[in-house]
């Protein structure tokens, strides 16, 4: 029989599996602009450009070296990787009994190991890679323990996350349609979870490619508004 989960336990799950791919996706996306950046001197801000493609995400105003231990480190910058993963713990918490301990195991490493490298102020990205190796076998333990709804509504707020950040910054347009094709085999198995005026929406967007790949910003703009409204938990 198919478990029915609660709304409140259900929204926790679809967050989890957002911010679990946001952070994956962000691990990777401030690698790539730290490569950018570490040859630039004090004062210029190439950093920036990461900054404001997280739109509502975060906006500031800081030199490199801050923007950088920002965007890791502070609990008050919102889009942090330290909120990120508070916000995952927050969630593993209340979910324990349906994704098991072992999940919960890999976002508690992830939690201690970027504490500490906070005491040092660590601000070479490379060495956080074990948050990256954290959140894949966190993926491999919740496909491994997790099934029915429960997974579905996990596997559906990381595709929704994959979207929005790939939007975000300026992914090819067919990464966005395959993850998308995705996505709908969950509106077929899972249908009260989407409003398909939203999803109507989002597909009228997508399909107009020229805008996309022309980045015109109030275009992505309307396709991010879509999309974070398809889902009704």
């Amino acid at each position: 029989m198919k478990k029915v989960l609660s709304a409140h336990i259900a929204n926790n799950m679809f967050w989890l599996g957002r911010y679990a791919e946001r952070g994956y996706q962000m691990m990777h996306l401030m690698r790539k602009a730290y490569d950018e950046v570490i040859d630039v001197h004090e004062g210029e801000s190439p950093y920036s450009d990461f900054l404001e493609k997280l739109g509502g995400y975060v906006a500031n105003n800081m030199t490199t070296s801050y923007q950088m231990m920002a965007q890791i480190y502070d609990p008050n910058t919102v889009s942090s990787l330290y909120n990120i993963i508070e916000r995952m713990m927050d969630n593993a918490i209340v979910l324990r009994p349906y994704i098991c301990s072992e999940s919960c195991s890999y976002i508690e490493l992830c939690r201690d190991f970027l504490k500490k490298k906070s005491e040092v102020k660590e601000m070479n990205i490379t060495e956080l890679q074990p948050i990256t190796d954290w959140l894949l076998a966190f993926w491999g333990s919740i496909r491994e323990r997790v099934s029915g709804s429960s997974y579905a509504m996990l596997e559906v707020g990381r595709l929704v996350e994959h979207i929005d950040m790939n939007i975000r910054f300026e992914y090819k347009h067919y990464r966005i349609d395959e993850t998308w094709d995705r996505l709908k085999k969950y509106m077929v198995t899972e249908p009260d979870l989407f409003d398909r005026v939203q999803a109507g929406r989002f597909e009228m967007f997508a399909a107009t490619q020229e805008a996309y790949t022309d980045n015109i910003k109030e275009h992505k703009t309307d396709m991010i508004a879509a999309l974070n409204g398809l889902v009704k938990i």
